[in-house]
């Protein structure tokens, strides 16, 4: 008996030894992943300093999410607590910021590469990508603007089931799958109010409806807008009611704390865009960039 409960007990030994050792080797390999570096080159950007354009970028900071992921006032919150997934915290952006020149943070917004390289988890990098140099320029402006005010916040934090998706490819920094050559939306001279809702339409409703705006997850393909009125679509978009009048709960939130910082205007260009946009995915092909 004595021998039986000997090899037991070192059976178990064996089996804990392996599985620490696997949750170490997931630990270091993850560790590698994330530290990995992408060679994007910096690029000048202008920067405006006047208060009509920190003004217009403080309006387009609310309409890309800036507020909604940072907080009201850009100092960051625990934005995801999924316990055994991950704890997402943003980061404060007044002293984030202090230490990085225009060219370098406007790196970090299109490309999602920080100031040594390393790529960020969890921005919706791809839609910045798109904006245009003048947007950019004022959401710098206003960025630059915020105050500047400690807040203790917790760490970021990967359990077991995102090491496991880092480790398969599915939550890897988007700096690691996006192409970082593709033409921009935002670079085109294109000054039409198609050209207008397209730009508006991917480089803002495309981080929760995907890049092609074809759905995301639980977005639904926007598509489904052509079965609304322009009198219907401005509601969804202002209120974030559906035709029949039901509060859509994602929907809602976002248009009533962002979207209702479009204009009238801007609202009827994507209506106008999403009636005639491709009814299937059109893909392009990724340009991974590393070192």
């Amino acid at each position: 008996m004595r021998g039986l409960l000997t090899g037991v007990a070192i059976g178990l030994a064996i089996i804990a030894l392996a599985v620490l050792g696997g949750r170490w080797w997931l630990d270091q390999r993850v560790t590698e992943l994330l530290a990995r570096r992408y060679d994007v080159p910096l690029t000048p950007l202008a920067v405006p300093t006047d208060s009509a354009s920190r003004a217009e970028g403080e309006r387009q900071a609310w309409l890309h999410g800036c507020h909604g992921c940072h907080d009201s006032q850009l100092q960051g919150k625990v934005f995801l607590d999924e316990p055994r997934v991950m704890r997402v915290v943003t980061p404060n952006i007044p002293e984030v910021i202090a230490s990085y020149n225009d060219a370098e943070l406007a790196r970090l917004i299109r490309h999602g590469v920080r100031r040594n390289g390393t790529g960020v988890v969890a921005m919706p990098v791809g839609t910045f990508y798109e904006t245009s140099d003048l947007d950019l320029g004022r959401i710098i402006a206003h960025l630059r603007a915020a105050p500047r005010v400690t807040k203790t916040l917790p760490p970021t934090r990967l359990y077991l089931l995102a090491k496991l998706a880092v480790l398969r490819g599915e939550l890897l920094p988007e700096a690691a799958t996006m192409d970082h050559r593709a033409p921009r939306l935002g670079d085109r001279s294109d000054t039409t109010q198609a050209w207008r809702g397209e730009y508006l339409a991917k480089s803002i409703c495309g981080e929760c409806h995907g890049p092609t705006l074809h759905g995301h997850l639980e977005a639904p393909p926007l598509a489904r807008a052509m079965g609304y009125s322009a009198a219907e679509f401005t509601s969804l978009m202002l209120d974030g009611r559906s035709r029949d009048g039901r509060d859509l709960p994602l929907m809602g939130r976002t248009a009533r704390s962002r979207f209702v910082r479009f204009t009238k205007q801007e609202i009827a260009a994507i209506y106008g865009y999403l009636m005639v946009m491709p009814t299937t995915p059109q893909h392009a092909a990724a340009t991974p960039v590393s070192r």
